[in-house]
């Protein structure tokens, strides 16, 4: 695209305030925005401005609880997962093209070192996990990540600097997400402090699209794979190979299957699933009505009680129907830099996102499995207070204590120690091995 096509372009769609200093720019500044408007998509751009307009007249929709779940807890289910794991059916997909931003952290938020004694990073929490899971299986895993164009490189480099963390590399596969420019109050677009329309990734709702279009799909296929565990990498407790899921899924005879948790309190930032016209579905925690993030059942306890934690087992052949299904936009505010305001200390512009639970839609059978939350969950998403590293360490802390006692059968000391994942997974002769010791004076267990 040239400059005369790229000024017809923004023209058409009222942004010609976006090249006003085009010719001040630098060669390689005019080349990147130029690229920019040449992927910007008219028709999505409008339906961002779309959002931004006050709808007068909202639909009502008439949501219902969720009443038939199953519970975690079930050896029988286990079982059946952990043999489907070691048959290679199954693959997990790493959702982290977010930026560490929110937590003052200069790079992917996958690269955060988060563990208590080790500081390990996030993606080393999970490349461990599939390790230690592949172990116990008796067979290498697959792991597919999700990137966007602000991490992709940085985050390939970093697996590859650490050696993939023990895994072969062919074991790790990474795709990309895209991008969506953001818009500021009024739905226009802005320029950043680079000089560069500002952008950011277009939510986890395009995850399974972009690893079908990346052949990914195809090669797991082609493997054998038939089931995808899908979690996002700022959770360190979710588990990429959970049997108990698995199993359940497979029992079912899904298209997708959820792990999800009851609600901690009706000011808790999740989604809700819920059941509309009799067909599950998850409302995002910025779009609940009042009404219905405050409705108590009879008993007074929260009718819509179940929390989406974002951790999904898809079948392979619902991946390929959905792939290209559409998906609708979602908007938030997010704290971004421009070039008027390179340090915003408030929410400044509107992101739009799609996002994965908007595939349930397109699905026939869902079915959902309740865990408890402390085995499961514990985003890391602030700085300080709630959801930050301190709650995120001490969540890990108490979960490393159950895990050795279950392992081991003797109580773990009061003092701090971390875990490697290899007691998640363990196999009969680490058991074996552990079995009645007593907790070693140690603050890293290998």
């Amino acid at each position: 695209m040239n400059k005369q096509q790229a000024f017809e372009k923004l023209h058409l769609i009222g942004q010609d305030h976006l090249l006003q200093h085009y010719d001040e720019w630098s060669e390689h500044q005019q080349n990147a925005i130029l690229k920019q408007i040449e992927r910007l998509q008219i028709p999505v751009f409008r339906e961002q401005q779309q959002l931004l307009t006050p709808s007068p007249h909202s639909p009502i929709r008439l949501l219902d609880p969720v009443s038939d779940s199953a519970f975690f807890g079930m050896d029988k289910r286990k079982e059946k997962g952990k043999n489907a794991i070691k048959q290679g059916l199954v693959g997990a997909l790493l959702i982290a093209g977010g930026q560490g931003s929110r937590l003052k952290f200069n790079g992917p938020k996958g690269c955060y070192p988060v563990s208590l004694i080790k500081k390990k990073s996030l993606f080393q929490l999970f490349a461990e996990k599939t390790l230690a899971a592949g172990i116990e299986a008796g067979r290498p895993l697959p792991l597919a990540v999700m990137t966007s164009p602000l991490n992709h490189e940085e985050t390939v480099s970093f697996f590859e600097s650490y050696d993939f963390f023990g895994l072969e590399p062919s074991q790790v596969s990474f795709f990309s997400q895209e991008l969506l420019p953001l818009l500021d109050e009024e739905g226009n677009l802005v320029l950043d402090p680079m000089g560069r329309i500002a952008e950011g990734p277009d939510g986890n709702g395009s995850c399974l699209r972009r690893f079908f279009d990346s052949g990914i799909w195809n090669s797991w296929y082609e493997a054998g794979i038939r089931l995808v565990n899908t979690v996002l990498v700022d959770n360190p407790l979710a588990d990429p190979f959970d049997a108990e899921l698995v199993g359940h899924h497979l029992d079912q005879n899904a298209d997708v299957a959820i792990k999800c948790t009851t609600r901690k309190d009706a000011e808790e930032k999740v989604g809700l699933i819920v059941k509309h016209n009799g067909h599950i579905e998850v409302v995002e925690y910025t779009e609940i009505p009042e009404d219905a993030r405050n409705k108590r059942d009879q008993n007074g306890k929260l009718l819509y009680n179940l929390a989406n934690l974002s951790l999904f087992s898809f079948s392979m052949d619902f991946i390929k129907l959905t792939a290209h299904k559409d998906l609708p936009l979602h908007r938030t505010r997010k704290e971004a830099p421009t070039i008027k305001d390179p340090s915003p200390e408030a929410p400044n512009l509107w992101k739009f996102e799609t996002f994965i639970f908007d595939v349930l839609r397109y699905a026939t059978t869902i079915k959902t499995l309740i865990y408890p939350r402390d085995i499961c969950f514990s985003p890391l998403k602030n700085g300080v207070g709630q959801n930050s590293l301190e709650t995120v360490q001490q969540d890990l802390l108490k979960r490393d204590r159950e895990v050795f006692e279950q392992v081991t059968g003797s109580p773990p000391t009061e003092k701090p120690f971390e875990l490697s994942q290899q007691f998640y997974y363990p196999t009969d002769e680490l058991t074996a091995q552990w079995e009645n010791k007593p907790f070693p004076d140690l603050s890293y267990i290998e």
